[in-house]
C-alpha cells in the first residue's frame, strides 16, 4: 500500500534514475513509520474480513432443525448442530441459550443478550485501531511535509540569500512526499474501516433478529409443555 502510493510522484520533473523505492525513501524516517502503519492495517484488514466471511448469514434450514430437536426435547442434538457451526456468531449464541433453557423467559433474554454482546465484542475486535490509523496518517504525513519544508529554508538561509531553483524545487517535492503516503494510507484505511463497521452492523441486526426469533419459539415451546 505504502510503495504503490508514490505513482503521482513518478510523473513530475524528477532525475531519470528515480524509482519507487528511491522516492519512498527521501520522505525519511516518517516514510517508514506510514509504512509499518499501512502493514498494520492491512493485516487487520484481511483477518477482519476473513472473520466476517466465516460468519455467513446461517441458513433457513438450520434454524428449523434447531426448533425441531427443541420441539422433541432434544437439547442435546440441537447444542451439537450449533457447536458444528461456532464460526456463525448466531450458532454460539443459539447454544448459550439452549444450555440455560431451565431458567425463565427473562433469564433467558438476559443471557441471549449477553451472548450477542460478547460476540460483536468479538467483531469489533482493532476497529478501533483501524480508526486511529486512519485519523494519525495524514498527520504524519503534514509532520513529514513541515519538517521537510524547514530542512529547505535552513538549507537556503545556509547559501547566504541566493536561492538555487532546483535546490528548492526538489526539496519541495521531497517533503511533499509525506503528504501523500499519510493521505493515501488515511483514505484506504478509512475506507475499509467504515467498510467493516457496516458489516457489524448488518450482523448485530441479524443477531437481534434471530434471538427474538428464537425466544417467541421458546415461548411457544414452553406453553405447549
Amino acid at each position: 500500500m505504502s510503495i504503490s502510493i508514490y505513482t503521482l510522484a513518478v510523473n513530475t520533473n524528477m532525475p531519470d534514475e528515480t524509482n519507487l523505492l528511491s522516492i519512498a525513501a527521501k520522505g525519511g524516517f516518517l516514510m517508514i513509520v506510514l509504512l509499518l502503519i499501512s502493514l498494520v492495517a492491512i493485516t487487520i484488514i484481511i483477518e477482519r474480513l476473513i472473520k466476517l466471511r466465516k460468519s455467513q448469514k446461517i441458513e433457513d434450514e438450520f434454524l428449523q432443525e434447531i426448533y425441531g430437536h427443541l420441539g422433541n426435547k432434544n437439547t442435546e442434538k440441537a447444542i451439537q448442530i450449533c457447536e458444528e457451526k461456532k464460526d456463525n456468531p448466531i450458532a454460539n449464541v443459539f447454544a448459550k441459550a439452549i444450555e440455560s433453557l431451565d431458567n425463565n423467559i427473562a433469564e433467558i433474554k438476559e443471557i441471549i443478550e449477553t451472548s450477542i454482546k460478547k460476540e460483536i465484542h468479538q467483531f469489533e475486535k482493532n476497529l478501533g485501531t483501524l480508526a486511529t490509523f486512519a485519523a494519525i496518517a495524514p498527520l504524519i504525513g503534514f509532520l513529514g511535509t513541515v519538517t521537510g519544508m524547514v530542512k529547505v529554508f535552513m538549507k537556503i538561509s545556509g547559501t547566504g540569500g541566493g536561492v538555487d531553483i532546483t535546490l528548492l524545487a526538489n526539496g519541495i517535492w521531497e517533503a511533499l512526499i509525506t503528504t501523500i503516503g499519510g493521505l493515501t494510507v488515511g483514505i484506504i484505511t478509512i475506507l475499509f474501516y467504515n467498510y467493516l463497521v457496516g458489516k457489524v452492523e448488518s450482523l448485530a441486526q441479524e443477531l437481534e433478529e434471530n434471538s427474538h426469533e428464537f425466544i417467541f419459539n421458546i415461548r411457544r415451546i414452553k406453553n405447549e409443555d
